[in-house]
Order: C-alpha cells, then structure tokens, then sequence
C-alpha cells in the first residue's frame, strides 16, 4: 500500500491510498476536502499497470483521481 496527495484541477485537496490488485491493476481510495472541509470519498482502479515506475504508477493514479472527481463536479 501506498500513500499520495495532491490538489485537483477544481481545487479540491485529496489524500489517498493505492494497493496492488489483481489483473495487472491498483485500487485506490481517495478522500476529498475543499478549505479543510470534507466533500467526499471515491474509489477506482487502474489497469495495465506492471511496467511502470513507481513515479509512473503515481503519476497514473493521480490522473485517474482527477479524472474521476473532475468529471463529476
């Protein structure tokens, strides 16, 4: 398991966690919050994922946490 953060693209600062899965994948599970404020939690998965770095692999999960929450609000 491992740890990221980061601020998304609407402003929303996250805090997640990213684990190894099956298929070639990571799970992940981030919590949102906006001035300190909780707004929200999601989940997803990234695919395709083995000949990463471990720089690459955080990089594609922050992309998918961004696309995920973004797209939504």
């Amino acid at each position: 398991m491992a740890d990221v953060a980061g601020m998304t693209s609407n402003g929303f600062n996250y805090t997640a966690e990213y684990m190894a899965a099956v298929h070639d994948s990571v799970c992940w599970a981030a919590t949102f919050r906006l001035n300190g404020i909780y707004r929200g939690m999601r989940h997803g998965r990234v695919f395709d994922v083995a000949a990463l770095s471990t720089t690459e692999l955080e990089l594609a999960v922050q992309d998918d946490i961004e696309d995920t929450w973004v797209n939504e609000h």
